[in-house]
C-alpha cells in the first residue's frame, strides 16, 4: 500500500500520465488474450470505468517505475559474499 502511494505522489509531481491510447492498446491486449471474446472484453472496460481504472493503475505505476529507473545512477561494485550477507547473519544473531 505504501509503494503504491510513493509512487503516485512521484508521477503527480512528475506530471507522468497514462494516455487514453495506452489505455486502449491495454484493453485490446486483454481482449486478444481470450479469443472469440473480444467484442465482450472491449465492451465490459468501455462501460466499466472501475475495470478502466484497475487496467490504468499497472500502467501509471510502470511508467513512475520507468521514470525512477532513468534517473537512476547503477554502478557494479564486486562484493564477497560473505560482506553480502553479513547484515543478515548480524540480524539473526541479534
Amino acid at each position: 500500500m505504501r509503494l503504491g502511494l510513493v509512487l503516485s505522489e512521484i508521477g503527480e509531481k512528475n506530471k507522468i500520465t497514462v494516455t487514453d491510447d495506452e489505455v486502449s492498446r491495454a484493453v485490446i491486449e486483454r481482449a486478444r488474450s481470450m479469443p472469440g471474446r473480444e467484442k465482450e472484453i472491449w465492451d465490459y472496460y468501455r462501460n466499466n470505468a472501475q475495470a478502466l481504472a484497475q487496467l490504468r493503475a499497472p500502467i501509471y505505476e510502470e511508467k513512475v517505475v520507468d521514470f525512477i529507473l532513468e534517473l537512476a545512477n547503477v554502478t557494479e561494485k564486486k562484493v564477497a559474499k560473505d560482506e553480502l550477507f553479513k547484515d543478515d547473519e548480524d540480524e539473526k544473531a541479534a
